[in-house]
């Protein structure tokens, strides 16, 4: 049988999160899952270390031209501060065109929704992103059915998008419950010891105090 194929394309700036936190959630998979083999990798267009955007780097462990005429079961495009910088990458984005279209689930990490909308992989699909994203994801294309509120995930037939950082551990193990079984997506949850309980009720919009928002929003401090 054929491994479980997942690769994370990463690209300079990267958010750290959106990247290692995907990664080390998907990892558990082959604990508590003996269906397939699980084959995950991060993926650049060389193996030189990639700096992300908190200034530490990630060492891809496959090449974009290792996924020469293979099928990816899942693609996870992670987000970054300025995504719209890794669409003006050739070798980047010639991957996402590519093994988008053809993976079992084409997933996107925060603002990772707005590279996915730029390549065109989420026309008429129901998506979101982090919230200071969702203008401008729309503005990228009035095609993607932007879904009201601030979801944590949005699942819409075979992509599936999430909202802002911290959301990668949400929607990586509802992808962990697509791709094998919800059993193994509870298990990794519980070795991860997923049970949040923020000290703050600041974590959307919906629900911070106004001086909050207005600082994190525009900058200000009221």
């Amino acid at each position: 049988m054929q491994p479980l194929r997942i690769a994370i394309p990463i690209y300079p700036q990267v958010d750290l999160i959106d990247v290692t936190v995907t990664f080390d959630a998907l990892s558990r998979i082959a604990d508590y899952w003996i269906e397939r083999t699980l084959e995950l990798h991060v993926v650049g267009p060389t193996l030189d270390p990639v700096l992300t955007g908190q200034n530490l780097p990630i060492v891809p462990t496959k090449t974009f031209d290792d996924y020469e005429g293979i099928t990816l079961d899942a693609l996870i495009v992670p987000g970054a501060y300025q995504p719209l910088s890794a669409t003006k990458l050739d070798p980047f984005m010639s991957f996402v065109r590519t093994h988008g279209p053809t993976a079992q689930i084409t997933a996107s990490v925060c603002t990772g929704a707005l590279i996915l909308a730029t390549a065109g992989l989420l026309d008429g699909y129901r998506a979101t992103t982090h919230w200071a994203a969702i203008n401008s994801l729309t503005k990228i294309s009035q095609n993607v059915r932007v879904v009201n509120g601030f979801p944590r995930w949005v699942h819409d037939r075979n992509r599936l998008t999430t909202g802002g950082i911290s959301s990668s551990l949400d929607g990586t193990l509802y992808l962990i419950s697509l791709l094998t079984d919800e059993q193994t997506a509870k298990c990794a949850q519980l070795i991860l010891q997923y049970d949040p309980q923020p000290p703050f009720q600041t974590g959307d919009p919906s629900v911070a105090d106004t001086e909050t928002y207005l600082r994190v929003a525009y900058g200000g401090t009221s």
